[in-house]
């Protein structure tokens, strides 16, 4: 003998709440079709633009001890006009960096005659790097490396404060397109 199963009538409530449900799961794939792809877009422009940058500068301290790290903190202090310079410095060739590393070498034999420093201008190795939602791999880089007596400390202050070790490029201002979702455009399509 069968069993006697129960049939479950849905109501116009039920059936509205479905069709809503479907709609919304709808509207959820076309955002996921259109931003995946950006998503994945900007992902290749960081690595791409991360190519784009022509020189860094990175101050490295003796040691991770707060007496260490208070002296590159007082040292980076000191040498930020310089750090600023770096930008204008880009357009004008190699000979400006030389003449930027000797204004830096200065500074630091005049105001800073306790600290034993190394200075070295040219391609760097830079250790990988996360900067909000981009990440620098480790790669060599044009840059200016000022290392502290040994130069064994963790590079945090350009951790926390990059703007202080790299240039900040000027965006250009760019055109956002509006946001279209599909399914409106198919509609409107229907009365156009």
């Amino acid at each position: 003998m069968l069993n006697e199963y129960k049939i479950i009538r849905f109501s116009k409530v039920n059936i509205f709440l479905a069709f809503v449900k479907l709609v919304l799961l709808a509207l959820v794939l076309q955002l996921c079709i259109l931003y995946i792809p950006e998503l994945v877009g900007l992902a290749k422009e960081t690595s791409n633009s991360e190519q784009e940058i022509d020189f860094r500068i990175r101050v490295v301290a003796n040691s991770n001890t707060a007496a260490d790290q208070l002296e590159k903190e007082q040292l980076v202090e000191g040498l930020k006009p310089y750090f600023l310079q770096v930008a204008n410095a880009q357009s004008e060739g190699d000979e400006q960096f030389e003449l930027l590393k000797q204004q830096i070498e200065e500074e630091i034999k005049v105001n800073y005659p306790q600290l034993s420093t190394q200075i070295t201008f040219g391609d760097n190795l830079f250790p990988p790097k996360r900067q909000n939602a981009n990440f620098y791999p480790q790669n060599v880089y044009q840059s200016i490396v000022v290392k502290i007596g040994d130069g064994r400390g963790d590079n945090w202050w350009c951790n926390i404060f990059p703007s202080v070790c790299e240039p900040e490029k000027e965006k250009e201002e760019e055109k956002e397109e509006p946001v279209t979702f599909f399914i409106w455009e198919w509609v409107k399509g229907f009365f156009d």
